[in-house]
């Protein structure tokens, strides 16, 4: 965010009309929302700063510029997938290739080895991962729950007679996917599934928050 901020500064007083430093636009792209406030409360206290050297009109015209470039090149993800078809088993692992520091996925079932592979590999180059599942579904055949718990990925179950039927996941708490997509070849092969994804702030939030209360109530297993 030093960079961004510094970047601007340097840059007062100078058109953008044409684009800036693709470095500083994948910084801008990376930020959570979290952070694109942060970066916002700086511009803005920069601009005051500039304005007690300069005149007002002008940190104004610049503040727009920083506000406008940032809306520009902020991440924004939508989109809806339908099966049968590879379509939503290639986005969720594509997803789940892009995850740099948090993993959270809460779903009914993992059996589709494919996308337990992915979540394998996001644990082994240190993205933070927490599953959580259902009970029963666990000990179906060719679960791969046991498989992902034994490769050191903290996994927490219900413990009900009935199901812990949810099925979403949440990426560097700024992507959330969700639909009625089980994790299992038969979703992918052959059923009438959804997948939704979105990176709108309030959802990712809900499902955040929602996720944290299930974590904090579910079981170790």
């Amino acid at each position: 965010m030093d960079k961004i901020v510094q970047y601007f500064a340097d840059n007062y007083g100078q058109p953008f009309e044409i684009g800036i430093n693709h470095e500083i636009v994948d910084l801008i792209n990376n930020l959570n929302r979290i952070e694109l406030i942060e970066l916002r409360q700086r511009l803005f206290n920069e601009a005051r700063r500039f304005e007690n050297k300069k005149d007002s009109s002008s940190a104004l015209f610049w503040l727009h510029n920083c506000f406008d470039l940032i809306e520009k090149n902020m991440f924004r993800l939508h989109q809806v997938i339908f099966s049968p078809g590879n379509e939503i088993l290639e986005s969720i692992s594509d997803l789940l290739k892009q995850a740099k520091k948090t993993l959270d996925i809460c779903v009914f079932t993992i059996t589709d080895e494919r996308l337990a592979t992915e979540i394998w590999n996001c644990h082994q180059r240190g993205v933070s991962v927490r599953i959580i599942t259902d009970d029963d579904k666990m000990f179906d055949r060719g679960s791969m729950i046991k498989d992902l718990k034994d490769a050191g990925i903290p996994v927490k179950i219900d413990h009900s007679r009935y199901h812990m039927h949810h099925k979403f996941g949440i990426i560097d708490s700024r992507i959330v996917f969700t639909g009625s997509f089980n994790w299992t070849y038969t979703a992918s092969s052959h059923n009438q599934e959804n997948l939704l994804i979105t990176s709108n702030f309030e959802i990712v939030k809900q499902y955040s928050d929602q996720y944290e209360i299930l974590w904090r109530e579910m079981f170790w297993i």
